[in-house]
C-alpha cells in the first residue's frame, strides 16, 4: 500500500517532484497551502514534503515558522535543480500579466523585468495554481516547472528564466522520530552577554560542523530572536547527539529538536 504524503498542490508543483524523490510511489495528497500540509501531518500522522530554502532566495520563512508551530519532525531531505519556464495558453499573443508563486517570481525577477517591463506580476499559492488560473485570464502567462506545462496543456515561451543557477532544498516531515547523519534544532538564548557564543561553543568544542544557522524574530518581543541550526552528527549515535542537546539546553531558554535524518 502506497504511503500518503501531503504536498502543496495542485498537480505539477516542484514539491510534488521532491516527494517522488523522497518516497517510493507515494499516494499524494494535494493541499491548498503549506499550512494545510503541516496540519495534515500534525493531525493525521501522514508524511509531508515542503520547501525549506532556495539557493537564490534563501529560506522559505513561512515554512521555518511552521516548523516552530507544529509538533512534527524532519525525516528526510532532497535538493532539486530548478528550471523555471514561462508558459502561456496556445493562442495568447501578448503577455500583460505574469503569475506564479512568490519565490518563483523572485528567482526570475531580472528576466521578467527585461523581457516584460510593463507586465503586471501577480502572486499565486503555487506554480501549478498559477497555471490553472491562466484559463480565467486574458493575455497572461505563468512561471513554473517544464514538466507541468504538458499537464495543463500550455505552450512554453522560454526555459531556464531564473536569474542564476537555482536549487531548492525540500524536507520531509513526519510525526515519527527518524535517524540519520544530520540534526536540526531551534533554540533561543538568554538575554545576557555571551549567551549565543556560549551555545555555539558547544558545537566547536565537540568538533561538530554547522551546515546552517539562521536567526528569525521570535514574534513575541522586539529584539528577541530564535535560531534555526542544522548540524552534522559527526559519527555520533543517538546517545551522543542527546548529550550535545543536553548541553545546549543548559544554555538556552528554548530548545526544540526537529529530529535527525
Amino acid at each position: 500500500m502506497s504511503e500518503r504524503v501531503a504536498v502543496l498542490g495542485p498537480k505539477g508543483t516542484f514539491t510534488e517532484s521532491a516527494a517522488r524523490n523522497l518516497f517510493k510511489s507515494p499516494a499524494l495528497v494535494y493541499c491548498y497551502s503549506v499550512e494545510d500540509v503541516f496540519q495534515l501531518v500534525d493531525s493525521e500522522g501522514i508524511k509531508g514534503v515542503v520547501a525549506i530554502e532556495n539557493s537564490l532566495e534563501g529560506s522559505v520563512v513561512k515554512n521555518l515558522e511552521l516548523l516552530m508551530e507544529h509538533d512534527v519532525k524532519i525525516c528526510g531531505e532532497t535538493t532539486l535543480d530548478i528550471n523555471l519556464c514561462l508558459m502561456k495558453e496556445k493562442g495568447t499573443r501578448e503577455v500583460k500579466t505574469i503569475l506564479s508563486h512568490p519565490h518563483a517570481l523572485a528567482q526570475c525577477r531580472r528576466h521578467l523585468h527585461e523581457r516584460y517591463p510593463n507586465a503586471k506580476v501577480q502572486s499565486s499559492d503555487s506554480t501549478a495554481a498559477a497555471m490553472q488560473e491562466l484559463g480565467k485570464l486574458k493575455d497572461a502567462a505563468a512561471v513554473g516547472p517544464k514538466d507541468a506545462a504538458k499537464t495543463y496543456g500550455l505552450e512554453i515561451v522560454a526555459e531556464n528564466i531564473q536569474d542564476d543557477f537555482s536549487q531548492t532544498r525540500f524536507i520531509a516531515i513526519s510525526k515519527e522520530d527518524c535517524w540519520g547523519k544530520k540534526t536540526s534544532i531551534i533554540f533561543a538564548v538568554k538575554d545576557e552577554p555571551g549567551a549565543l557564543y556560549s551555545t555555539l561553543k558547544v558545537f566547536a568544542d565537540n568538533n561538530i560542523n554547522l551546515t546552517k544557522i539562521e536567526s528569525r524574530p521570535s514574534r513575541k518581543k522586539l529584539g528577541e530572536y530564535v535560531f534555526y541550526v542544522d548540524f552534522e552528527n559527526n559519527g555520533l549515535d543517538r546517545k551522543g547527539v542527546g548529550a550535545i542537546l543536553s548541553k545546549i539546553r543548559e544554555r538556552t531558554t528554548l530548545l526544540k529538536n526537529l529530529g535527525s535524518y
